[in-house]
C-alpha cells in the first residue's frame, strides 16, 4: 500500500470524535431552533396588531371614537399562525382601546397555541403598549414582555 493511501484512512476514533461533536452541536441547535420558531409565530400576531395601529389612530382622529370592530379599519386580522385580531376593550368608545391577538390552535407551536397577546392605547392611538395577555412573556419578543 502506498503512503498516500495509508494517510487517507480515517480511524474509528476519528469517526467517533466527529459523531460526538455533531451530537453536541445538535443538542444545542435543536432547542435554539424551537425557541426561534415559537417566537416567530408570536411575532406574526404582534405584526398584525402593529399594522392595525395607524388605521385605528386615523379613525379615532377623524371620528373621536374607536370603531366597533378591528375589521372596519384594519386590513388583515388573521394570519398563518394568528386566528384573530379583535378590539376587546373600548370598541365604539372614546377612551382606552385594547387589541387582542389570539393564536391558532392548529399548526402552531404548543407554547403559543391558543394564547393571546394585547396592545393597548390610552391616548387616541398615539402611543401603544404591548402586553403578554395569556402568553408567557418568555415566548414573546422583548418589546412585549412588560
Amino acid at each position: 500500500m502506498s503512503e498516500a493511501a495509508a494517510g487517507a484512512k480515517i480511524s474509528w476514533r476519528s469517526w467517533l470524535a466527529l459523531l460526538a461533536a455533531l451530537g453536541v452541536v445538535a443538542a444545542v441547535a435543536i432547542p435554539q431552533y424551537a425557541d426561534y420558531t415559537h417566537r416567530a409565530q408570536a411575532s406574526e400576531a404582534i405584526s398584525l396588531m402593529g399594522s392595525a395601529k395607524t388605521p385605528l389612530a386615523e379613525y379615532f382622529a377623524d371620528n373621536k371614537k374607536w370603531p366597533g370592530k378591528a375589521e372596519e379599519v384594519a386590513g388583515a386580522t388573521t394570519g398563518k399562525y394568528t386566528l384573530s385580531i379583535a378590539i376587546t376593550k373600548g370598541a365604539g368608545g372614546a377612551g382606552e382601546i385594547e387589541l387582542t391577538a389570539t393564536m391558532r390552535n392548529d399548526g402552531v407551536d404548543r407554547r403559543v397555541r391558543g394564547q393571546t397577546v394585547r396592545a393597548l392605547s390610552a391616548d387616541g392611538g398615539r402611543t401603544w403598549t404591548c402586553k403578554p395577555g395569556t402568553m408567557e412573556p418568555k415566548n414573546l419578543p422583548a418589546a412585549c414582555r412588560n
